[in-house]
């Protein structure tokens, strides 16, 4: 047996969930560095480099996007996970931002062409 700080005598079983944590983070870790260095992957690619069964590795990640570790998208339909790079509230808004002025001007457009369409029907 092995003793704990407390001089406690562990058991194997403690032992084995001290070994799955382990191995958890190793795939936590192993996961941040796949999202680093690629932006787009196949799913049956990703559980091989992580040694992991597709749906292990599909929970594991899908645990770290809920947490935030890294930002990803999974397309089921054809097997392939899109990395991306986490985007900072400023450009979030300046985007919204950019896309509410586009369609401010659209909503201006339609207007005129309605007031447009009403002036040369009240003409004839």
């Amino acid at each position: 047996h092995l003793k704990s700080k407390a001089g406690q005598a562990t058991t194997p079983l403690d032992t084995e969930d001290n070994w799955e944590v382990l191995r958890k983070r190793v795939v936590e870790h192993n996961i941040r560095v796949i999202a680093k260095y690629y932006t787009r992957i196949s799913l049956s690619h990703f559980a091989s480099l992580l040694h992991l069964e597709l749906k292990e590795a599909e929970d594991m990640l899908c645990k770290q996007v809920v947490k935030g570790t890294v930002t990803a998208k999974i397309d089921r339909l054809d097997g392939i996970v899109n990395f991306t790079k986490p985007r900072d509230t400023e450009e979030i808004l300046n985007s919204w931002s950019g896309n509410l002025n586009s369609v401010m001007t659209l909503i201006g457009n339609c207007n005129h062409l309605i007031t447009k369409e009403r002036m040369v029907h009240q003409v004839n």
